[in-house]
């Protein structure tokens, strides 16, 4: 579904991708797992356009969007749900939304995707006029998972979904993730918190200093414990 070859990005002079290659097969839950600074969110923003990329080539069903604007990927069926959020705090749950829907896929529809999420989230539904800035941690991260899935995406791309929030809701939020992967959309996860991203994963990357330095294609126990003691400094005796 999504493959990235090569991939060279950066701000100003600073190169934070340095040739970076991975794939997405459809259906599966990805995961990218790296210290900070590493170049997990530079990726995530490269795919999407929100920065340029130098060098290489992103391919997404087969057609090369590395030049193609944030809306048009959105029209094509990715969406980007960023660190920190960043909903519309001065507007409500529903102005949220229909802002997305406004921008979706034209083959979704619209009724049918509000109904999807406020199953997914039904906190959403009794705070449909609640602003955006008054929600909680928890609930400004169902909010903005729920304003990407309102535009009827075929792939995500979830950055640190876990930042900031209490250990129960993360567990909730990370079944929830696996949920909305089993109902047919293609994730790709950027996350710190590795031992909740390993529950879920089908696939993942190690990335360090803007490349790829480990792929694991079936993740096992014995290299749950390589990954979590070689790859991320974690001890597992």
């Amino acid at each position: 579904m999504l493959k990235i070859n090569q991939v060279v990005s950066g701000y100003g002079d600073i190169k934070v991708l340095k040739g970076i290659s991975l794939h997405v097969n459809e259906g599966e839950i990805v995961g990218i797992l790296g210290a900070n600074g590493v170049g997990k969110t530079t990726l995530l923003k490269t795919i999407s356009n929100l920065i340029k990329t130098r060098e290489g080539t992103i391919t997404y069903l087969g057609q090369e969007i590395q030049n193609s604007s944030p809306h048009k990927l959105i029209s094509m069926g990715i969406a980007h749900v960023p660190q920190g959020r960043h909903i519309f705090s001065k507007m409500s749950v529903i102005e949220n939304l229909q802002i997305s829907m406004d921008h979706a896929n034209k083959k979704s529809n619209g009724k049918d995707r509000l109904s999807y999420v406020f199953d997914l989230f039904p906190r959403l539904k009794e705070r449909l006029k609640q602003l955006g800035g008054t929600l909680s941690g928890g609930e400004q991260q169902m909010l903005a998972i729920a304003r990407a899935l309102v535009a009827g995406p075929k792939l995500i791309l979830l950055d640190e979904p876990s930042m900031g929030l209490a250990p129960l809701v993360v567990q909730s939020m990370f079944e929830t993730i696996q949920q909305i992967a089993k109902d047919g959309t293609t994730i790709l996860l950027v996350e710190q918190n590795a031992v909740a991203a390993l529950e879920i994963v089908q696939r993942l990357y190690v990335m360090d200093m803007g490349r790829t330095v480990y792929e694991s294609q079936q993740i096992t126990n014995q290299e749950l414990d390589k990954i979590k003691e070689v790859y991320l400094g974690m001890s597992v005796s």
